[in-house]
Formats: C-alpha cells, sequence, structure tokens
C-alpha cells in the first residue's frame, strides 16, 4: 500500500499525459509520460524527505518510508534517461523567445546534475575498494536536490510543448512544483521548525559506547518507547544531525532523554572524544513505530551489540501489559559492553513476566537458534520475535528458528540505514 500512495502522483501524470499529447504520437507521449512522471515523482520525494509523521504508520515506520525514497530516486533516474532517448517530436513547434531557450538549457543542466546526484545518493560505496562516501558529503548532496528541482520546474514550465497551461497536466505539473518546492524550503527549516534544544547534563563513555544525558532548555520532544530521534551538537564536526535511538528518559518529569551510541563512524568518534557536559544539543523526533508494547503475549527481544537501546526504552511499556512473557538476548563480544546490566537483571528478579540472558559472543560464540530454544523460558515456536541489530544476523537467526521448527509468528525490526 505504501508504495502505491508513493507511485500515485507519478501515476495520475501518466494518465493525465494521454489527452495532453495524443495528437503528437506514441513517442511524444512516451517522453513527455516519463518526463512528468518523473517530475511528480521528484516532488513526492522532496515531500517525503520532510519526515511527515502522520505518514508513518501507512509506510510502517520512517525506515520504510526511506527506503521508498530511495526506491523513487531510482525510478527518477530511469523515467529522466527514457525522456532523454526519446526525444518530443513537437511537429513544428520552435523555441521562440528567450525564456523556452533558458527552459532547454536548464533542462540539460538539470538532467547532468540529477545524474551525478544519483550516483553521489545512491551508492555508498565505491564497488570492489573500502572507499565510503563520508556521510556528511551524502548529506550537502542530498540538499542539492531541491534545486535541481526548480530547474525541472522553471524547464516544464516555459519549455515549448504541444499542450498549453490550461491543460490538466499542465495545470497538475504546477501544482505538484509548488508542493516540491515547499517541501524542500521545510526541510532547510526543519531545523528550526522541529528541533527542541536541550542541555547535555551527563556523557559516561562505556566499552559499550557513549552513554549521552540530556534535559530539554525549554519543551522537550515527544516520543514513544522504542522510538529515535535525530540529535546533533554545537561543537565543531558534531554539527550534522545523525538518528539514534531513544534509550531511556523521555517519560521523566524533567523531560531528560539518553541516548547508547557505539562509535562507529567518524562522527560518533568525534562524539565520544570531543562531547562535553554542558553542550548544547538539537533534538529532533520522536520517529519510528518500534514498540514491543504493542505486541503479542510471548515475545522473544534480540538485541545485537548497541542494539540494546529500544528495548531499554521500552521495558517498562511492555511489563505493564499483565501476562505477557519476554525474554530478552542481548549478543555482546565481551560481557564488559553490556549496556544497563545491572538493571536488566534487576528487572528480571522482580518481574516474573521478564527474563534477561547475557550472550557473550567471545565465550559462548556466535549467538544462534540453539541458545534462544534451550535458553528461553517459553517455547519459541509462535512467539513474536522483536529484533534490533544487524541484518545479517536477524536473517541468519530467523532462518535457524525456521529450520528447527520454532518459527517465530512475527518478525519485528527496523532498517536503520538510511542511505
Amino acid at each position: 500500500m505504501a508504495v502505491a500512495l508513493a507511485l500515485l502522483p507519478a501515476l495520475l501524470a501518466v494518465l493525465l499525459a494521454i489527452p495532453a499529447t495524443s495528437a503528437a504520437g506514441g513517442g511524444t507521449w512516451l517522453s513527455l509520460s516519463a518526463s512528468s512522471a518523473a517530475f511528480a515523482a521528484m516532488a513526492t520525494n522532496l515531500f517525503l524527505a520532510t519526515r511527515p509523521r502522520f505518514l508513518e504508520p501507512v509506510f510502517h515506520g520512517l525506515d520504510r518510508m526511506y527506503r521508498v525514497h530511495r526506491a523513487l530516486g531510482i525510478t527518477i533516474v530511469l523515467l529522466v534517461l527514457v525522456h532523454y532517448v526519446v526525444a518530443p517530436n513537437f511537429q513544428g513547434l520552435t523555441l521562440a523567445s528567450g525564456l523556452n531557450r533558458l527552459a532547454k538549457d536548464l533542462g540539460e543542466y538539470a538532467f547532468y546534475g540529477l545524474l551525478v546526484l544519483a550516483a553521489l545518493s545512491l551508492v555508498k560505496r565505491i564497488p570492489y575498494t573500502r572507499f565510503e562516501l563520508p556521510y556528511g558529503i551524502w548529506r550537502q548532496s542530498h540538499r542539492l536536490f531541491g534545486l535541481v528541482f526548480l530547474l525541472v520546474a522553471i524547464h516544464q514550465a516555459f519549455i515549448k510543448r504541444p499542450f498549453d497551461g490550461a491543460a490538466l497536466l499542465a495545470v497538475y505539473l504546477n501544482l505538484l512544483a509548488v508542493i516540491g518546492i515547499a517541501s524542500f524550503a521545510l526541510t532547510q527549516l526543519r531545523p528550526l521548525l522541529r528541533g527542541r534544544r536541550y542541555l547535555v547534563t551527563g556523557v559516561a563513555r562505556a566499552p559499550g559506547g557513549t552513554l549521552v544525558t540530556a534535559r530539554p532548555a525549554s519543551a522537550g520532544i515527544r516520543a514513544r518507547p522504542g522510538q529515535f530521534a535525530f540529535i546533533r551538537f554545537d561543537r565543531a564536526g558534531l554539527g550534522e544531525a545523525h538518528p539514534f535511538t531513544i534509550a531511556g528518559g523521555e517519560s521523566g518529569s524533567n523531560g531528560q532523554l539518553r541516548f547508547a551510541i557505539r562509535p562507529l563512524g567518524d562522527f560518533t568518534r568525534r562524539l565520544r572524544d570531543t562531547l562535553q557536559v554542558g553542550d548544547a544539543m538539537v533534538v529532533e523526533g520522536g520517529y519510528g513505530r518500534f514498540d514491543p508494547a504493542r505486541g503479542g503475549a510471548r515475545q522473544i527481544w534480540i538485541a545485537g551489540g548497541i542494539g540494546i537501546t529500544p528495548f531499554l526504552s521500552a521495558l517498562d511499556s511492555a511489563l505493564a501489559v499483565p501476562g505477557r512473557q519476554i525474554h530478552l538476548f542481548h549478543c555482546v563480544r565481551g560481557a564488559e559492553e553490556a549496556i544497563d546490566r545491572e538493571r536488566l537483571d534487576a528487572a528480571a528478579r522482580a518481574e516474573p513476566g521478564f527474563a534477561f540472558t547475557l550472550h557473550a559472543s567471545a565465550e559462548a560464540g556466535r549467538l544462534g537458534a540453539g541458545h534462544i530454544v534451550s535458553g528461553c523460558g517459553f517455547d519459541p515456536a509462535g512467539a513474536e520475535l522483536w529484533f534490533c541489530g544487524p541484518s545479517a544476523m536477524r536473517e541468519g537467526l530467523v532462518g535457524d528458528l525456521v529450520r528447527q521448527g520454532k518459527a517465530p509468528s512475527r518478525v519485528e525490526f527496523e532498517r536503520f540505514e538510511f542511505r
């Protein structure tokens, strides 16, 4: 349903192109249908980039929305290539004014700019090398899509075409131009409109990650257990917003937030080295629908390393449902990397419906279905599996459980890769 909804504006453009270009021939219809659909998809992508919360239930989370956003980006490039290769026949229409010629030139600039930006956006790593495009460059190149869209909007509005401005297709494309430009402007203003200022009150450099606590300077964000937020800091090298799961504190009386951040990249390593108590922080969120509290009576939670964070946030609300059984497996390399082990051990002792297993792979080997079947306090077959960790680990575990006849009834996870 989510994919169909995202494609609907492009499909409508194709339908409206039928009466607008029917007299110009099939090749012209194909070319202009492709260009109109690409323009509609670009406007849709710019709108999705605003992170509309009301659409999260339809897409089943912002993570899935970003995957559709990426798929639309690939579709846009393919449609533009069709428009470029299949030249429309305008049957004697000429570029009668300087504005017409400018529109033609801008269309060509936009085409080449789109190809370059698409390559930067869609190719995270150069094949057969270890080079990975830095996140900051990826983010900056992504912002230029709005400027490319503006060039395309001018191109489609003023280039000579076989229909006038009163045609439904022309009106529709002009409406999409307004939506796309407004969406792009909103994404540039989003830090001011949606960001909430916090003050860092604690920085603990634990073996398993950097634990950051912060309190709101005034009004804090609204977030549910298990959600994530985009955070940035007023410190050199930490000004680019990155997504991190909220590890707890969002329901506290003072609005305090807590994040557990593993130093895996340039940003997170710089954060671990330089962040100090008293630093200003901007938080935007919460996003996501990873909420075990809305799950069933029997749940297996599996956290790979820093993937423990949403479970720390969701523990209290999930256990508030009477009769629920939950077994949490936290997989780390060494026991010293565990985060909040004392709290989880205490909850396991105090709550009859909750059990906790710390799996240190350096000693016990890779976490497999056998560990889950033997260690779980209930039969895993038919239970829900809530997972946060590497995708290869999830796929391996689910496959092992299925082969052992212990298939889960449902597998919930978030795709935490936004590029």
